[in-house]
């Protein structure tokens, strides 16, 4: 992947990922392949923190809104840490703010209980 490798930290049942610096067509079937095997570990949350990634094309998109899927087919609950992040702008232009809930911070997301687990 793009930038340092990806690191998961655990609290509770509650995984954060650190997203690559970019996410593209060359990377992002191993950002979906990562987030899957999260998924895999039963989680009742999962944050993709994006809050140091700079850049997201449709091939990101893509992965997060499949990774998203089959999250809550697993009764899990993804959501996205963007902060100041230039991602923040695909996500509200995609729609998929709207979708998948979004935090200022990982800390925040990690922090904010889940309103209705599935």
């Amino acid at each position: 992947m793009t930038g340092a490798d990806p690191a998961i930290s655990w609290s509770g049942r509650h995984a954060v990922v650190i997203m690559p610096s970019e996410i593209d067509i060359s990377n992002s079937g191993e950002v979906c392949d990562l987030l899957l095997s999260v998924i895999r570990q039963d989680p009742d949350t999962i944050t993709a923190d994006l809050t140091r990634t700079t850049f997201c094309d449709s091939a990101g998109i893509h992965a997060i809104v499949r990774v998203n899927r089959q999250a809550r087919s697993r009764g899990a609950e993804l959501r996205l840490a963007v902060g100041g992040s230039r991602v923040a702008r695909v996500l509200e232009l995609t729609g998929l703010d709207r979708i998948i809930p979004v935090y200022p911070s990982a800390a925040e997301s990690r922090n904010t209980p889940r309103a209705v687990p599935h």
